[in-house]
């Protein structure tokens, strides 16, 4: 998934302990939540849910404070991950209901065991930041708080970049907060993949497989490659190209190593 929707259940109040039809939960209303989220509606209609759904275990008995967790007895905040560019607008409907029992798939439930339901439709950014909301009718208080954060690897306003770190033959980066790679000490290049050699060493007679390094193409040498190495064998002689063997004062042949007369 390119990002997550996280639901953050907070505090729910149900203090006569009733049903929406009005009549009373015997002995209290043991409250789970179903969660439905899906595309932006002007009007909800009931329907798929597009963008994921999820069920709570039981939370708690009439009014109770939900405590975040993530363990096998349930998990808070909900997550929804989602396989596409976060739209930036939605609808999700958060449903709670009471079961006699510990069997709560929907079509074990009596069809009368509703409690109450929220709707909501409206635009959400991707941020850190949680948005808080508690929403009341006749009977019932739920306060809650949501977001839409970018799973692991993937940046932007939507969720729609990816870049995941490396530090291997194909790249040597991490990733900014927008999701650009940011290279590595000692790397360059479009994908952070070119070493960046010694400092002063020579650009066309030295090159390096790795940061920090200087090694000589044939006919140079030294700790920057801008030496040359001249003909094999010259004996009084320099160089200013390799295998160049140009005599100094006073020697002569091939090799410099014959004393002028």
């Amino acid at each position: 998934s390119s990002s997550i929707f996280q639901l953050r259940l907070q505090e729910f109040a149900n203090e006569r302990g009733m049903l929406a039809n009005g009549r009373p939960c015997e002995p209290g209303c043991r409250t789970f939540f179903r969660i439905c989220l899906k595309h932006y509606q002007a009007t909800f209609s009931e329907g798929p849910c597009t963008f994921g759904n999820v069920s709570t275990p039981v939370l708690g008995t009439n009014s109770f404070v939900i405590r975040d967790k993530n363990s096998g007895s349930g998990r808070n905040p909900l997550q929804l991950p989602l396989n596409f560019t976060w739209p930036g607008t939605f609808s999700l409907n958060i449903q709670a209901w009471h079961t006699p029992g510990d069997d709560l798939r929907p079509e074990t439930s009596p069809g009368n065991s509703l409690i109450s339901q929220i709707i909501i439709q409206g635009s959400l950014a991707v941020g850190k930041n949680w948005k808080s909301d508690e929403q009341n009718n006749t009977l019932t208080r739920l306060r809650y708080s949501y977001r839409v954060v970018c799973s692991d690897n993937y940046y932007g306003d939507s969720c729609s970049r990816l870049c995941k770190k490396r530090d291997d033959h194909f790249g040597h980066y991490e990733c900014q907060p927008d999701g650009s790679p940011s290279c590595l000490p000692g790397w360059t290049g479009k994908y952070c993949d070119q070493p960046i050699c010694l400092s002063g060493c020579h650009e066309q007679n030295g090159y390096c497989s790795k940061p920090d390094e200087c090694n000589c193409r044939p006919g140079w040498q030294g700790p920057l490659c801008n030496e040359c190495i001249p003909h094999k064998g010259c004996r009084h002689g320099t160089c200013t190209i390799p295998w160049q063997c140009a005599c100094d004062e006073g020697w002569g042949g091939l090799f410099c190593d014959q004393a002028a007369a």
